[in-house]
């Protein structure tokens, strides 16, 4: 059991990790993407994704019917940034069920999707190893 629990926190880990390295750029217009020179106004974003590799965070997800509707994404990053201060605060203090820190940016203007499903995670967690992360 313990083995799971340091797995699901460094998938966490690494999905955190790995997110920040995939970023897709999306030209605004097609010259752009053609790679064609001249006055275009391209403008670029990037796009966050989060990978969970514990397994059974998926079927929880889609048994427990929440939605990403339900949430403002300034609620789940708010939230977020709150879950991930306990986090690192308990991983420095050497808690063994969290395998690695979480650099969460508050600033990073993380989608909706990406916010809710960091959320979700976190209550999953809770839920999964019985603990309250916030009071």
């Amino acid at each position: 059991m313990k083995g799971i629990i340091k797995f699901a926190g460094l998938a966490l880990f690494m999905a955190l990790l790995f997110s920040c390295f995939s970023q897709r750029v999306v030209p605004s217009s097609d010259a752009a993407r053609l790679g064609i020179k001249g006055n275009s106004d391209v403008k670029d974003s990037t796009e966050y994704e989060l990978i969970v590799f514990d397994v059974g965070f998926d079927y929880w997800l889609s048994s427990r019917g929440y939605s990403a509707n339900q949430y403002s994404n300034e609620y789940l990053q708010s939230m977020n940034s709150r879950y991930v201060q306990e986090w690192n605060r308990r991983y420095i203090k050497g808690d063994r069920r969290m395998g690695s820190n979480i650099d969460y940016d508050i600033l990073t203007p993380y989608n909706i999707e990406f916010n809710f499903k960091l959320f979700m995670y976190f209550k999953y967690f809770e839920e999964t190893n019985r603990i309250k992360l916030l009071q």
